[in-house]
């Protein structure tokens, strides 16, 4: 869409340089970055029979589905290494701690960005009950998210004029892309008694949480290495499309209502699903010009008819999915949303009800060309009509990733540090 330096093919040799993947066989992949991955090491019986299943389906086993290709079924892939989740902090930061042009500032309320004119001059913190201003040499890079950053600019006079002038803010730039187009994708999670094997359900409790705790101590192993999604299907949910637009994971375990928290007593199963490329977009909006006020985020899940459409699709492909053969001996009766809800009204009913967000939120402070009145940021991730001053996080993507986009944010975080340095390095001090 007007991007220029961001194709697909630009865009690898940052995931490459940002991922350290020991099992990798594609090109495409990193072996030596900086982010840990590793596949699931905790299967067992249940899971295997669901990678069976989706080919019972006709759906091919996907050894790499970060891989150019993304069609079929995969074990979950995840970003750690041994018994440890491997954060951004163990990732980047903890290396980086000891170097004398390294500050972190910790407990302090980001306020507003600073600007004189149309530059950007330091950020306005507060610490410890002062109001502190942090003074930028050669400018300021926003990673607040796609919720804290279009807040930050927002709280900075830099955004939809309207908006701002209702909360008595200045307009400094009047920006009106700055929080529209949110994008997130929408789960829904169904769920299944389940019989002749343990679920995450029983193993979560009592003694038997003790045993797991000494296999994860003992070997890396067990249920505290699980993730929310253990296998993952990517299914097409119409011809046509040039890739797959749905993703369904398992979980070894249910959780009370569906909704991630508290798992069930009983054996259980879930199997949740999303569209991957939503239609719907939202907005994120200052409710006050006080920093520390939360803003309005209405994520506007399903308001496009293709959303419920294909959400609809995924609920009945994941029916479909635990009816096959080889989960016979496992599969109980559904419990969420349950057989009587076999409409579609009753199926979007139960949608958005239970539904809820996979903290996938982006896109807004959406890159673009400068014919896109609705661009926040250039290109090289500049605010749009303001110097020194950037956009490096997800917010930043014009549209959703068909996947989830934690590889995505690191490969934008490692291109933006390439395209801020060389920026830098061809512009004089101010």
């Amino acid at each position: 869409k007007g991007c220029a330096g961001w194709s697909y093919e630009e865009l690898v040799p940052y995931f490459r340089r940002s991922e350290r993947y020991a099992a990798a066989r594609d090109p495409s992949r990193g072996r030596d970055g900086a982010v840990a991955v590793e596949q699931v090491v905790e299967r067992g019986a249940l899971m295997e029979a669901f990678i069976a299943a989706a080919q019972a389906m006709g759906l091919p086993y996907n050894e790499d589905y970060n891989a150019p290709v993304q069609d079929g079924v995969a074990w979950t892939q995840q970003t750690r290494s041994g018994r440890w989740r491997c954060s951004a902090k163990e990732a980047y930061l903890d290396p980086a701690i000891a170097r004398p042009n390294l500050t972190v500032v910790t407990d302090a309320l980001c306020r507003r960005v600073v600007l004189d004119g149309r530059r950007a001059t330091g950020v306005e913190i507060l610490r410890t009950g002062h109001v502190e201003t942090i003074r930028a040499a050669r400018g300021v890079a926003l990673a607040a998210g796609a919720i804290g950053s279009p807040q930050l600019l927002e709280l900075s006079g830099i955004g939809p004029g309207a908006l701002l002038a209702r909360h008595g803010i200045p307009v400094l730039h009047d920006l009106p892309g700055v929080g529209r187009n949110l994008q997130d994708h929408y789960l829904v999670r169904m769920a299944w008694r389940v019989h002749g094997v343990p679920t995450a359900n029983e193993r979560s409790r009592g003694l038997r949480l003790l045993w797991e705790g000494v296999k994860w101590a003992a070997a890396g192993r067990g249920i505290l290495t699980c993730s929310a999604g253990m296998v993952l299907c990517f299914p097409r949910s119409r011809e046509g499309l040039e890739s797959p637009d749905i993703q369904a994971v398992v979980a070894p375990g249910s959780w009370q209502q569906g909704t991630f928290g508290l798992l069930e007593e009983e054996p259980g199963v879930s199997v949740g699903v999303w569209q991957h490329r939503p239609e719907s977009r939202g907005e994120v909006e200052i409710v006050s010009p006080d920093p520390a006020a939360a803003p309005s985020i209405r994520p506007a899940y399903l308001e496009a008819e293709e959303d419920r459409r294909a959400l609809l699709w995924g609920i009945r492909f994941a029916r479909r999915w635990i009816a096959q053969k080889p989960l016979d001996p496992y599969r109980g009766e559904e419990t969420l949303p349950g057989p009587e809800a076999g409409s579609d009204e009753a199926l979007l009913d139960y949608a958005r009800a239970y539904g809820q967000t996979t903290y996938h939120p982006c896109g807004t402070c959406r890159m673009g060309p400068e014919s896109d009145p609705m661009a926040v940021l250039d290109p090289r991730l500049g605010v749009r009509g303001l110097a020194g001053l950037w956009v490096a996080d997800a917010s930043a993507f014009p549209d959703m990733v068909s996947a989830n986009i934690n590889a995505t944010v690191y490969a934008v975080a490692e291109k933006a540090s390439d395209l801020i340095r060389d920026e830098l390095r061809r512009s004089p001090s101010p």
